[in-house]
């Protein structure tokens, strides 16, 4: 079988499954390791599939950037199981940065009648803190729609000047080779300044974001404490990772 034949092969055997192994890949394609080693590359290279550490291979999944509303509804139970367990982080007297995430905004039903200060610059969580009467902040700027939040210079000056002793971000994906990525070089800005003002950071993702690459980097893999629902294989010896059961 040609080159280019198992390649097409490659990619219709990973179509109907989430995860296949190379040893399997080896069997299905009866070929050598250093064979299917180069089909491989090339198909990563191609930003095709995406190489898992542990030897598997999954389809490279290629996201577009949703609206808060449909996000609230994906992965919903996983979701709340890590607010859950962020919101647990927060302790009495704390001052909180959330980002405008699906899960973040998850986690304010947790925060009822906590002695908390929340600063956010997403609108619908500024909504909803107000809703549940929690002390909050809006740092303000110009609207993204799809997120629902406060993006640009004047959100980045004025969240230069806020200290927090927690922040909790989500991100659009992340992966071994990229690490935590969003779609939004402005909104990415705004991660950054908060991580750099809190003693104490945190990240939310849940399992279905690994191997979803977007527009820029955020931070590598193993930077800062990731709260998971389940960690994805072949991510066993990151000891950031803390799951949320």
């Amino acid at each position: 079988m040609i080159p280019a034949a198992r390649q097409e092969k490659i990619l219709e055997l990973l179509s109907s499954n989430d995860i296949v192994s190379t040893d399997s890949l080896m069997k299905v394609l009866d070929v050598s390791v250093s064979t299917l080693r180069r089909d491989l590359v090339k198909l990563e290279d191609e930003k095709k599939i995406t190489l898992l550490h542990g030897g598997g291979v999954r389809l490279m999944q290629k996201s577009v950037e949703l609206n808060i509303s449909t996000k609230l509804e994906l992965n919903k139970e996983a979701k709340e199981r890590i607010a859950a367990k962020a919101a647990s982080l927060i302790e009495d007297g704390d001052t909180v940065f959330l980002d405008p995430s699906s899960t973040t905004y998850l986690m304010i039903p947790f925060l009822t009648g906590r002695d908390i200060t929340v600063v956010t610059n997403g609108i619908s969580h500024i909504n909803q803190l107000i809703n549940l009467e929690i002390p909050c902040i809006l740092i303000g700027g110009s609207i993204k729609k799809t997120t629902n939040a406060c993006i640009g210079p004047l959100t980045e000056t004025t969240l230069k000047t806020f200290y927090f002793n927690k922040c909790f971000l989500g991100a659009s994906g992340f992966s071994i080779p990229s690490g935590i990525t969003n779609h939004d070089i402005n909104e990415r800005v705004i991660k950054l300044i908060a991580l750099h003002n809190s003693s104490q950071p945190y990240f939310l993702l849940d399992h279905t974001k690994y191997g979803i690459v977007t527009m820029v980097q955020v931070a590598d893999l193993d930077a800062y404490p990731i709260l998971i629902d389940q960690i994805p294989k072949g991510l066993e010896g990151y000891s950031n990772f803390i799951l949320c059961e």
